[in-house]
């Protein structure tokens, strides 16, 4: 080969090289400037799909088949839930919040400012919705039982573990006189749930749906689902504070990773539970003492002590 082709050979690769790495450069430059979905966005549509799925649910048990609107906006990503919170206090007024909350807030657009909604930033669990009742939503008065088992049908399809029961007392509820057209609102509480001693929740766990006496359902909380699936952090900062008690009976989650400890209080006469995190493998940190000795003596090939 000579030097006049192989100086040609030489440019033509050249060029190559050039024109292949210009191409390149325009193409990441145009990729680095193509929008993206920011965590934000993402947190937000998640957020928003989960709260329009149990508003649909609720309209279709209200028997709302047209003229439903979702009239939510999201009024704040990182909000703090109005009936969920562990808490030691140091006065009476002052406290320090134990347990992280982390809630997508929602407004209803045009209502008052009662009218919100949360989801739970981790699970995505719908906490709360409270929405005003349309004009349209009328219709005979039903009665206490029909409005009964459309709350716990509503129930059953957005939060399902409520099917399993979960230990949960029942309480009926209205606002106004019998035998007068009223809201109605059913509830049920986890009284057995504890903390340990020196916190304080805001509410014990609960759940509750408000329905008109013609069946709308125009009001739903849910902090039954954040007490029993609290992360893994916020059981390890419970058990700093534990002060074991003498335990009736213990039952192991190795799925989840807790152990639920049963034990008996005797003022007043209940029984009650604590949740501890179940983490051999990093020798229990951050539960107190005593808990860490009560855990580390579990046995390993049983799902029951």
């Amino acid at each position: 080969m000579n030097k006049k082709y192989a100086t040609k050979i030489v440019i033509g690769i050249v060029l190559v090289v050039v024109v292949g790495g210009i191409y390149w450069w325009q193409r990441g430059d145009a990729l680095l400037v193509q929008p993206r979905l920011d965590t934000e966005d993402i947190v937000e549509n998640r957020a928003t799909n989960a709260l329009e799925a149990v508003v649909d649910v609720a309209n279709e048990l209200s028997g709302i088949t047209s003229g439903a609107v979702f009239t939510f906006e999201v009024d704040n990503l990182d909000g703090r839930s109005a009936n969920f919170g562990i808490v030691q206090y140091t006065d009476e007024v002052r406290g320090e919040r134990i347990v992280e909350e982390h809630m997508v807030v929602f407004r209803e657009i045009g209502a008052s400012t009662n009218n919100t909604a949360e989801v739970d930033k981790a699970t995505n669990q719908v906490i709360s919705m409270h929405r005003s009742v349309p004009d349209f939503a009328t219709g005979s008065v039903l009665t206490t039982d029909k409005l009964e088992a459309t709350a716990r049908q509503f129930v059953e399809r957005v939060y399902p573990e409520f099917a399993n029961g979960a230990g949960l007392e029942f309480d009926p509820g209205s606002k106004s006189a019998p035998g007068k057209d009223t809201n109605h609102f059913f509830r049920w509480n986890d009284k057995q749930f504890a903390v340990p001693n020196g916190l304080e929740m805001d509410l014990p766990p609960f759940i509750q749906v408000g329905i008109t006496a013609s069946g709308f359902i125009f009001s739903y909380n849910n902090t039954v689902e954040l007490y029993h699936n609290l992360p893994k952090e916020s059981l390890r900062a419970l058990c700093g504070f534990v002060e074991m008690p003498k335990t009736d009976d213990s039952l192991l989650d190795r799925e989840k990773g807790i152990v639920k400890v049963w034990f008996t209080e005797y003022e007043p006469f209940q029984i009650r539970y604590l949740i501890l995190p179940l983490e051999p493998e990093n020798d229990f940190e951050g539960c107190s003492e005593s808990a860490k000795t009560y855990l580390r003596h579990l046995p390993n090939d049983s799902d029951k002590n």
